[in-house]
This record gives C-alpha cells, sequence and structure tokens, in this order.
C-alpha cells in the first residue's frame, strides 16, 4: 500500500514539474520587445505587422507591365521577424531591421530601421547614385546587372510612427557610368510606399449552410 501511495506521489511531482517547464517557457515577444534587443540573429515576435505598399512614382523600365504573380505579391507587406546585425554586416542592411520569416528557417524582404524617411520630392531630383546614397545611404544587398553598362541597385527601410502603425519605404534604380562620368547617373527609377500595423485575425464564419443540413439530418432520423 505505502509502494503505491509512494509511486502516486512520485507521479504527480513528475506531471508537477512538466506542467511547470511548460509555464517557464518564455512568452513571444512584441514588435516594440525584439526591437529593443541588441543580440546579434533574428528575433520573431508576435503578433504579425501586415499591410499593403504601392508604386508612388515610375519611371524608365519600371514603367512596364508587370508579370501577374509579381504583380500580386510584391505589395503585400509583412513583418514578424526583427533581424539584428553582426558589427560588419554583409551587404549593407544596417544595424538591425524588419524581415518576414520563411519556412525554411531563413528570412525575406528585409527593411532597414531609420528615425524617418526622405520624402517624393527629393528621391525624384536625384540624378546621380551619389545623390540617392546621401538620402539612403549605401544601397542594401549586391548591385545585379541591367544591362551592359548598367546596374540595378535598391533600398528597403521603414520608420515606427507614434500611432502605432509603421511607413515602409523601396527605392530601386537602375544606374549607368557615362563616359567622362564622375558618378553613375540614374536611368530609371521607382518609388514604393506602404503602410503596417498589427495583425488583426478575424474569427472564422461559420458556415450556416452546413448547421441547417446537420439539423435536417437530425429531423429526419427522429421521424424514422
Amino acid at each position: 500500500m505505502m509502494i503505491r501511495i509512494f509511486s502516486s506521489c512520485a507521479f504527480l511531482l513528475f506531471v508537477t514539474l512538466i506542467v511547470s517547464a511548460a509555464d517557464d517557457k518564455p512568452a513571444t515577444p512584441t514588435l516594440a520587445q525584439a526591437l529593443g534587443t541588441n543580440v546579434v540573429g533574428k528575433h520573431t515576435f508576435s503578433p504579425a505587422w501586415t499591410g499593403q505598399c504601392a508604386v508612388v512614382h515610375a519611371t524608365g523600365i519600371f514603367t512596364q507591365a508587370e508579370p501577374p504573380v509579381m504583380a500580386t505579391n510584391r505589395y503585400r507587406v509583412k513583418f514578424d521577424t526583427v533581424v539584428v546585425a553582426p558589427k560588419a554586416p554583409i551587404g549593407n542592411v544596417g544595424p538591425r531591421g524588419l524581415a518576414r520569416a520563411e519556412k525554411d528557417g531563413g528570412y525575406s524582404a528585409m527593411h532597414g530601421q531609420r528615425d524617418n524617411l526622405p520624402g517624393d520630392t527629393k528621391l525624384q531630383s536625384a540624378k546621380t547614385l551619389a545623390d540617392l546614397e546621401k538620402l539612403l545611404g549605401q544601397p542594401q544587398g549586391f548591385p545585379s546587372s541591367a544591362g551592359e553598362g548598367s546596374d540595378r541597385v535598391s533600398w528597403s527601410a521603414f520608420a515606427l510612427n507614434k500611432d502605432q502603425s509603421l511607413d515602409t519605404l523601396q527605392v530601386n534604380a537602375v544606374v549607368e557610368k557615362r563616359p567622362r562620368a564622375r558618378d553613375a547617373h540614374i536611368h530609371s527609377l521607382e518609388i514604393l510606399r506602404g503602410k503596417a500595423a498589427v495583425e488583426v485575425k478575424t474569427p472564422e464564419k461559420k458556415d450556416n449552410k452546413s448547421d441547417e443540413k446537420k439539423s435536417d439530418e437530425k429531423e429526419a432520423e427522429k421521424k424514422d
């Protein structure tokens, strides 16, 4: 009898330790909490911040029609990860930014954090790559070839607002180095702006037709 009581007590203690360990699991931080960390790496936060962006200015090759898939996907804004870069980051991503977590464990759509974003008028008045760099800093990532003597460069950034929302800015440019020119000239320019806020998930609506069908089936069973 005493052995059974001892075994029962040991089992209850074991279950209690498991539950306590589960309760001690750290909660997923919010965006504000994740942005406050200085630990290098990626930090998932919840709830995610979502929204939309749109092209507000386009010249040159950026005025061409987009493939349907690109036109549908690239205007959706979603952030659920804070990325804190090491002291010597690769690709000029900035000290920290927001990104979207991917299923393979990586992340995409990296936007560097800024106190404020330059206005459209200043960006549109830029004539050279150097002009854009004065406003935005070094291009993010690595330039990709856009044809003979031309490169495509880009920037993505965000700034937090006091109204619990954030603004996004994406700038894409095709620049070309002309003979005897000191700086690369801007051939084509695209500016996208967006806004994101805390994602609010609406509860799924019940299928009334399905409920009515089940009620009818029950009534039929009663009659039988």
